[in-house]
């Protein structure tokens, strides 16, 4: 039967991720599916140990990854999708050219490993206190 080793990203957005699945004794005519529905885009590496798919558009929430050969038999993995943060306040919403105010960024859907950029420069220190919150320290802003 096959093994599935992993599935990388562990968690990625509503639509358009590509999975890499990692494991074992995938034949020939095998298939991938995200909770039901069909992974597209597949492609088999040739020592038959890793597939590459387009994981189907789908609600926030942990799913099951099946690889099934033509025999019928499976193995699987889990995908998490996520919604995409939102920031809906920064407190404080203004600070010194100098950077180095503390901020707090209140929102949705935020996530351990999260950065943040004011006007594409890198906050310092970036916090993920919560889904929702987030503190960090303001960049020098460019004059």
């Amino acid at each position: 039967p096959p093994t599935v080793a992993s599935v990388a990203p562990a968690f990625g957005p509503l639509a358009g991720t590509t999975l890499t699945i990692t494991g074992t004794n995938f034949r020939t005519g095998v298939a991938v599916s995200v909770d039901g529905s069909p992974c597209t885009g597949l492609t088999v590496n040739t020592a038959r140990t890793e597939i590459t798919c387009t994981a189907p558009a789908h609600a926030a929430g942990s799913v099951a990854v099946v690889v099934t050969n033509p025999d019928s038999q499976t193995a699987s993995g889990t995908f998490l999708y996520t919604a995409a943060p939102t920031v809906t306040a920064v407190t404080p919403n203004e600070g010194g050219p100098g950077g180095n105010t503390a901020v707090t960024i209140t929102g949705t859907n935020f996530q351990t490993g999260a950065t943040v950029d004011f006007g594409g420069n890198a906050c310092t220190s970036p916090t993920v206190v919560s889904t929702t919150q987030i503190n960090c320290l303001t960049p020098a802003a460019a004059m």
